[in-house]
């Protein structure tokens, strides 16, 4: 669910992010960092967990605002303790600004809260078109943490393998 005001965009998760709902999350964020609007609030309150590929698609958002000029441009709040140890463990604590206090956005979190009532649209990718999507993610993780490459390496191979063979 997304709802926005000025620059930001409060995009809250409604169960688990995960490769299915990845690609709705990037070509959203892909639209508002093309019009040069540039923060993204991710509410977790109602996500009780997040593969990799949903993690690599925060990271490769966070990535995109670092190098436009925008660091801290990508903050995550009402994370459980799950969903944090999970950013933890890939390293993006430094990339992604992750409110522990519960103390962000206080002001804006009820209207937000309310007003958050848009669903993005599903997207129609056909199955190279998701490799390229889950690949993408995977390589944003290890550019963020080299320690990740030993986690994932496996998952690159098979998808470029997977790409190659439906290339042929």
């Amino acid at each position: 669910m997304v709802g926005c005001f000025g620059d930001v965009a409060w995009i809250r998760v409604e169960g688990s992010g995960s490769h299915l709902n990845s690609d709705r999350l990037r070509d959203f964020a892909r639209r508002r960092i093309d019009e040069d609007r540039g923060q993204f609030v991710i509410d977790l309150a109602n996500c009780p967990g997040m593969d990799s590929t949903f993690m690599g698609t925060l990271t490769a958002i966070a990535q995109e605002m670092k190098r436009r000029g925008r660091p801290g441009a990508v903050e995550i709040l009402n994370a459980n303790e799950r969903n944090r140890q999970s950013l933890a463990k890939l390293g993006l604590q430094h990339l992604l600004r992750i409110d522990e206090t519960g103390q962000a956005w206080s002001r804006e979190r009820d209207l937000v809260a309310q007003n958050v009532t848009h669903a993005l649209p599903a997207s129609d990718l056909d199955r190279h078109e998701r490799i390229e999507m889950v690949l993408e993610a995977h390589e944003a993780l290890i550019k963020a943490n080299a320690e990740n490459r030993s986690r994932f390496q496996d998952v690159l191979e098979y998808l470029h393998r997977d790409l190659e063979s439906n290339s042929a």
